[in-house]
Formats: C-alpha cells, structure tokens, sequence
C-alpha cells in the first residue's frame, strides 16, 4: 500500500515540475522575508517586535498562498483531462492522499526555509535576534500546522467551485487573519480558521521568548478547536473526494 502511495506521490511530483507550484514555495519565502527585512530596517520598535512581525506578517499571507498553490494542482488536473484523470486512477483516496501531502510538506519546507532566511539575514539590519533559531522552529512548525485545515478546504472549493471561488476565499481569509489579530479577533479567533495561525504562532512566539508561561483557558480552548477543527476537515475532504465525479461549476 505505501508502494502505491509512493508511485502516486512521484507522480504528483513529476506533474507539477514544470508548473509555477515549487517557484511560488520558493518565492513566498523569501518575498515575505524581504518585506520584514526592509520593516526591521525601517521601524522604530524594538527587536521583539520586529521578530513578531515576522510571524505575523506569514500568517497573514498563509490563507491566500495555500488557495493558490492549491489552484495549480487542480488547474493541472483540468488541463491535463478535466479531472478525468484521477477519477480513473485505482485508489481515489491515495490519489488524494498524494496531492494533501504534496501541498503539506511544500509548506513545511517553505516555512522552515523563511525562518532559515529570516535568522541568517536579520543581523544585517542591525536587530538582534534575541532567540536560538532552535527557538524560533517551535512557532513555525504551529504556523504551518493550524493552517493545514486550509489545503483541506483550498482543494475541495478549487475542485468543486473553480479558481476564482478558491482564490477569493483564500484573499478573504488573509483579510480575516489580519483582522482577528487585532482586538476585534479576542473571543472570536478561536471559532475561524482563519484565525489560529495568527493567534496560536504568537502565542508560541510568547512562549519562546519566555513572555507567557501561562496557558489561558481561551488557549487550551483554541488549540483543542485548532486540532479537531484539522481532524474534521480532513475526514470531510476524503469523504467528499470519493463521491467526486470531476464536474466543476466554474470551468
């Protein structure tokens, strides 16, 4: 069985090499990189906050990158047979299988990739780095985590609904990351799922630097909802995927 899932993953792969797929894991890493490089430069605020940004500032985009990485792996399906082709294959569930590891692990490696960026280049704007990278690693890995509920949902409104749904949803959803960053997110992040890469990588970000050691009730609460909010959106995606028939309503 793990044979299969291999030959589909390597499939999966050699598909989307000559796609924008890898570029935009490579870009996104070292666009946003950039930007907070430049805020680090510029800003008048202290080393903390400049490494706050950071976290925020790839939470926010993490939304609207994950709709369209999402967007080209089902864009290559429609170009390549109108989603015929997976609809044939032996195992629908490995088929999709296949593409959420795909999607998952290319975010992973972009994650770490923006923190190795981010603390080798940060020195040069004159901040301090006050953590180990080592430290900075336990937030990341929550950024990437509670956002992979998000591939589940990207994938079914791409194949279901077409680009410009996904793609718009996905826009929404840095919007509402942004949004429930601020005040007008406390007693409500807990509830979206746009709201718990922003929320839970700054709690974490505040563990690491030691600033919170206590875990409020609303965070034993998010991270519970976090996770049961991710177990419910896979199941619902590889449910959905078995009854797919590859008709799209917006191609």
């Amino acid at each position: 069985h793990m044979i299969e899932l291999y030959h589909y993953l390597k499939s999966d792969f050699y598909k989307l090499r000559n796609s924008s797929f890898f570029w935009v894991h490579v870009l996104f890493p070292f666009l946003g990189v950039a930007l907070v490089l430049l805020y680090a430069t510029f800003a008048a605020v202290n080393d903390i906050n400049k490494i706050a940004v950071f976290f925020q500032l790839f939470a926010i985009a993490y939304p609207f990158v994950v709709s369209i990485v999402c967007e080209i792996i089902a864009g290559q399906e429609n170009r390549a047979g109108h989603y015929q082709n997976i609809l044939v294959l032996r195992s629908k569930t490995k088929a999709i299988l296949s593409k959420f590891l795909l999607l998952i692990a290319a975010g992973l490696l972009a994650v770490l990739l923006s923190i190795f960026l981010f603390t080798l280049l940060l020195p040069a704007t004159g901040t301090k780095l006050l953590l180990p990278t080592s430290s900075l690693v336990l937030p990341a890995l929550i950024l990437w985590s509670s956002n992979i509920l998000l591939y589940a949902l990207s994938i079914i409104l791409t194949f279901r609904f077409g680009r410009t749904v996904c793609i718009g949803m996905g826009a929404m959803g840095s919007l509402l990351a942004a949004l429930l960053q601020t005040g007008l997110g406390t007693g409500l992040w807990f509830v979206l799922p746009y709201g718990f890469g922003i929320r839970l990588s700054d709690f974490a970000l505040q563990f690491a630097l030691q600033d919170s050691t206590a875990v409020s009730a609303e965070l034993k609460f998010g991270i519970s909802m976090c996770a049961g909010m991710t177990v419910l959106f896979i199941v619902i995606l590889f449910v959905w995927f078995l009854r797919y028939e590859g008709k799209c309503t917006n191609e």
